[in-house]
């Protein structure tokens, strides 16, 4: 039986994120909708309450610092359902006809989106009236956004509902622009990251309530009263706010400032009916004084607070970047004086510009001592010409180089040290400005160095020396052999070998034993190097009691010769063989020579001296055999 899997199950790990994902933006964006035409509503209610077209239109402000306060997209639905949503409440509240309503709604919503067009590319980013030029930029926007959207809505009013031309453009201008000048800054203050992510503890509410209750005693009282021109008496507090306390504070006092001024000047009280000398003032006067006073309040106020909040985050920000500095000087200075290495700074010419403490306790010289004092004095005159040639490589390109060398103590004695130098260049002209050395002691190292090099040369040597008698091993005689050969086919030099063997050396061993003929194969090398004067001459044991002589550079005459040294160093040594009839040690050569063109080949070489040897033993022993292309000539 076989089973398909359903296509809901299959694509449902990619389907329902997507279904509640948009199912949020839908609900997000019902519930701005409803909250826009809520405050619609009561900035209506309010009004209508007073008699009075709205002051300041509450609902763009919000709606506006949302937007740009929003993050991803969605903007144009959440207009949309604002629009919708903003006609039905024109025709249900205001009792409009379809038509004005959808024109009133339509002009509302433009303003809104022009707004936001003129500041998404300032705020939307960072919605923070705060930064430098983000308060011009809104109240700019404010003053022109709601333009030809009051127009054409004033026309509506005009043509629809025959309302007066200029009446219509002034209630709705100024309301608009009050909504985004005063409301906006404050919805952006309140929603930015920064005051979200601010912990506000009770001596903060504390100092922020005393603030609030001083202004709005102070603007109660100069609003609640009619007789004395005191209007300007709530600027004193409000710029207070704005230079102590944060801008989101002073776009609240602001707000509670403008709520003030306007409920008491739709209540028929306030200094602003002391403004004309003649006659008095319509309520509809005074409400577009209020606006103007407060318009220019809260531009000026939330202006001085920007400024303020800009300074106090420069100066904020130059403290934190004088701390870096300070703690990263402190943890330089930490790392410079207990640092065992020692730092420099240098001139081009050389000269010491600073020197770090470690110097004194390496070298013995203070700082002060070293300081306008030139380095390359100090170096061993042994050491300076490889010190000179790697800096040899700083014109090469090279901005880091590494050397050892030694360096002069004050006590006169030289330390090993390796420095590390580096070039610092001048960024417009690129010359060097100055060089960055670092300096450590490395004289255990060289001395462990010096020791494993002996050891070294030891093993060598001991590795090419035959154990028992002292002289080389068949494993260097063969790498001498080698190289020989080469340098005689090179230079076109003569070549001899002498293979060398003791007659009767086994009878020896049985007569006298074997520590005996230990010692007596030690005082024959002893003899046969002995004979060799030259410090290219060999003497080798090649194998138990068989010896062989390599002469570079000699001919046939020349080894002759070394073989009768050799045979009468052997006889002076007088070592008794009572088993043999001669009554004493001797020894048989073989000799091989007339260069590379006889032989071709070393193997050849030692061959034909081996063959004279086996020719002299057979001759008799005690006598040397001279090998020849063709035949043997015995030299007794």
């Amino acid at each position: 039986m076989m089973y398909h899997a359903c296509p809901l199950s299959r694509h449902q790990g990619v389907l329902l994120p997507t279904l509640f994902a948009s199912l949020r933006i839908w609900t997000e964006a019902v519930a701005v909708t409803l909250g826009f035409v809520a405050i619609e509503a009561l900035n209506a209610w309010v009004a209508r309450r007073f008699g009075h077209a709205p002051v300041i239109w509450l609902g763009n402000g919000l709606l506006l610092g949302f937007l740009l306060d929003r993050r991803g997209g969605g903007i144009a639905r959440i207009l949309t359902l604002a629009l919708l949503a903003d006609m039905i409440f024109e025709i249900g509240f205001h009792a409009y006809g379809w038509l004005l309503a959808a024109v009133i709604a339509a002009c509302k919503i433009s303003e809104i989106a022009i707004a936001y067009g003129m500041l998404r590319g300032r705020l939307a980013a960072r919605p923070d009236p705060a930064r430098p030029g983000a308060l011009l930029r809104l109240v700019t926007a404010a003053l022109v956004a709601p333009v030809f959207p009051v127009l054409f809505a004033a026309d509506a009013a005009f043509y629809l509902a025959g309302r007066d031309f200029a009446a219509a453009l002034t209630a709705w201008y100024l309301p608009a622009v009050l909504g985004f000048a005063v409301v906006t800054p404050l919805v952006l203050t309140v929603l930015r990251p920064s005051a979200r992510g601010e912990k506000r503890d009770i001596v903060f509410w504390l100092a922020s309530f005393r603030y609030f209750a001083f202004l709005l005693a102070v603007a109660s009282f100069v609003f609640s009263q009619s007789h004395y021109p005191l209007r300007f008496l709530v600027f004193p507090p409000l710029l207070l706010i704005a230079a102590r306390r944060s801008l989101m504070e002073t776009a609240i006092a602001t707000f509670l400032t403008a709520a003030i001024i306007f409920g008491f000047t739709l209540s028929g009280r306030g200094p602003i009916s002391l403004l004309t000398s003649v006659g008095v003032l319509s309520p509809g006067e005074k409400i577009f004084i209020a606006q103007i006073f407060v318009l220019v309040l809260g531009i000026c106020v939330l202006a001085i607070a920007a400024w303020a909040e800009q300074t106090r985050r420069l100066r904020d920000i130059a403290a934190q970047r004088q701390h870096r500095l300070r703690e990263s000087e402190r943890r330089y200075r930490i790392l410079v004086d207990h640092s065992r290495d020692v730092i420099y700074r240098m001139s081009p010419d050389g000269g010491r510009l600073y020197v770090s403490p470690a110097a004194e306790r390496l070298f013995g010289f203070s700082a002060e001592e070293q300081v306008g004092s030139n380095w390359r004095t100090d170096v061993h005159p042994e050491d300076w010409p490889a010190v000179r040639k790697e800096l040899r490589k700083f014109a090469q390109g090279a901005d880091t180089i590494v050397f050892p060398y030694r360096r002069r103590c004050k006590d006169g004695t030289y330390l090993w040290v390796e420095t590390r130098v580096g070039a610092v260049y001048d960024p417009v002209s690129g010359a060097v400005r100055e060089y960055i050395a670092n300096s450590r002691d490395i004289s255990a190292q060289k001395a462990a160095e010096e020791q494993l090099n002996a050891m070294n040369t030891a093993l060598v040597t001991l590795a090419a020396t035959d154990g028992l008698t002292g002289i080389a091993n068949r494993r260097a005689f063969d790498e001498v052999l080698e190289r020989e050969w080469r340098r005689t086919q090179r230079e076109a030099t003569p070549i001899a070998l002498l293979m060398i063997d003791v007659d009767h050396f086994k009878s020896f061993n049985d007569f006298y034993g074997h520590l005996a003929g230990d010692d007596s194969l030690r005082r024959l090398a002893a003899a046969i190097s002995g004979s060799l004067h030259r410090p290219g001459d060999l003497a080798a044991r090649f194998g138990g009691e068989e010896f062989a002589v390599l002469l570079p550079g000699t001919d046939v005459a020349g080894a002759d010769e070394i073989a009768w040294r050799i045979r009468d160093a052997v006889a002076g040594l007088g070592i008794v063989h009572e088993v043999t009839p001669l009554g004493r040690i001797s020894i048989s050569i073989g000799i091989a020579s007339d260069g590379p063109d006889a032989y071709h080949d070393p193997s050849l070489l030692v061959r034909a001296a081996d063959r004279a040897l086996y020719a002299a033993k057979e001759a008799g022993r005690n006598r040397s055999v001279i090998a020849t292309s063709d035949d043997f000539r015995v030299t007794v």
